[in-house]
């Protein structure tokens, strides 16, 4: 801060001498003069001082007979000073700002991150599609109303947060529901399975719990309320409000593994990757290079390259680059037991991506047959998760009522 300070103000480089010079110090401290970067220099002290204090030291250096000579003017007046004639530049800059300014009122660029059960491009073609799309006027986006519809359009996303950074429009998803998860809705919601099982575990913060430990419940059941009641001395119902649903929900899961391989399967023998620029795109507007031809078997790999100021100015400006691999295809078959052993890696992967979310796995059962020209893996896995979803608050049923006693309703 100090740094831009100086910058902004500007700052002078002194060198002095003299056979007065510790008096010459001591009065600039008497005078608060600040001197800064003070190093010895031959017979004298070199420093910088503030612009507006040089008045005041060139008294003080005529009032000790102190020797003082000016090295060097920095900072942005003495800059504009120096330049003062070249009006074209200044307008230059001016006008860059002003652009930079204007562009930055729009959303250029829509990130995920999060999301495992649906992948990213999914979700970008969902809210580009239907909402947002880049170049959107920031005013215009409604960053609670995108949650709701994501919420209520993807069954597996317990929570979802969108914000606006600089030009970039950011979606942060969870999958399951958890202490650590803080809560984005500003107004009241309720807490529902996004899955079937038995109630293990329930810590409720606030709401209205609806199950009990040991209950087995469905999917899109309501766990936690967000409505609560406020009961009189007789136990009967004075006022009832609606606040944010939040706790803890453990359950016990039981899950249909399946996965299967073909005996017969091709292999890559890849080649030297080859890099290109496809195009140059502004805003919608893309220019596309004129491309070689590829060979017959190509992966190839379209990466985005956006111009941004800092992490999250996006400008509407960027390259799209292709990276080109040939490769050879050559056909083998898998004996009975390699596949069996794939097919166990594989599962043992997929438990220990469980194990990474925090799903306790308590048992699995996966039997391995071979099927025509397929070899597969089938079973059930069951499993202790954390589960629950936000949604918006709905009435409860005469039945969910019953259920609900002064003691058991909590705010």
């Amino acid at each position: 801060m100090v740094k831009i300070l100086h910058f902004l103000f500007g700052r002078l480089y002194f060198e002095i001498s003299g056979p007065n010079v510790e008096r010459f110090l001591n009065l600039c401290a008497k005078n608060n003069i600040v001197l800064w970067d003070l190093k010895p220099s031959g017979k004298g002290y070199r420093f910088f001082i503030r612009k507006k204090a040089y008045k005041t030291l060139e008294n003080l250096a005529e009032k000790t007979h102190i020797y003082i000579k000016l090295s060097g003017r920095y900072g942005l007046p003495f800059f504009l000073l120096e330049h003062r004639k070249r009006k074209a530049f200044f307008v230059s800059v001016f006008m860059g700002v002003l652009m930079i300014f204007a562009l930055s009122q729009f959303v250029w660029e829509i990130t995920v991150s999060g999301s495992e059960v649906y992948s990213k491009s999914d979700i970008l073609k969902y809210v580009t599609t239907n909402y947002y799309k880049p170049g959107t006027y920031k005013r215009n986006v409604d960053c609670n109303q995108l949650e709701e519809h994501l919420r209520e359009d993807y069954e597996e996303i317990a929570w979802v947060s969108c914000s606006l950074q600089g030009t970039r429009l950011h979606i942060e998803i969870k999958e399951t529901l958890d202490r650590k998860t803080k809560q984005n809705p500003k107004k009241p919601c309720d807490i529902v399975a996004n899955k079937s099982g038995l109630i293990t575990g329930l810590s409720v913060k606030s709401g209205t719990p609806l199950v009990s430990v040991g209950d087995k419940v469905k999917k899109g059941s309501t766990l936690i309320s967000g409505l609560i009641y406020y009961y009189s001395d007789d136990f009967q119902v004075t006022e009832t409000d609606k606040i944010r649903a939040d706790g803890e929900i453990t359950m016990k899961t039981k899950e249909t593994y399946k996965e299967s391989i073909p005996m017969e399967y091709y292999e890559k023998k890849l080649k030297k990757k080859k890099k290109r620029i496809k195009s140059i795109y502004a805003g919608t507007y893309e220019w596309k290079f004129s491309e070689k031809k590829k060979e017959e078997h190509t992966n190839i790999i379209e990466k985005k390259y956006s111009l941004k100021i800092g992490s999250s100015l996006y400008l509407p400006l960027g390259i799209y680059v292709r990276t080109y691999q040939p490769y050879d295809t050559v056909r083998k078959t898998y004996t009975e037991k390699q596949a069996k052993e794939k097919l166990e890696k594989r599962l043992k992967k997929y438990l220990a991506k469980k194990e990474r979310k925090g799903i306790q796995v308590i048992h699995h059962e996966i039997s391995y047959k071979k099927k025509g020209n397929s070899y597969t893996a089938s079973g059930t896995i069951l499993q202790e998760e954390k589960i629950g979803k936000i949604r918006n608050i709905k009435a409860l049923t005469k039945e969910q009522e019953q259920k609900i006693t002064p003691t058991t309703a909590q705010q």
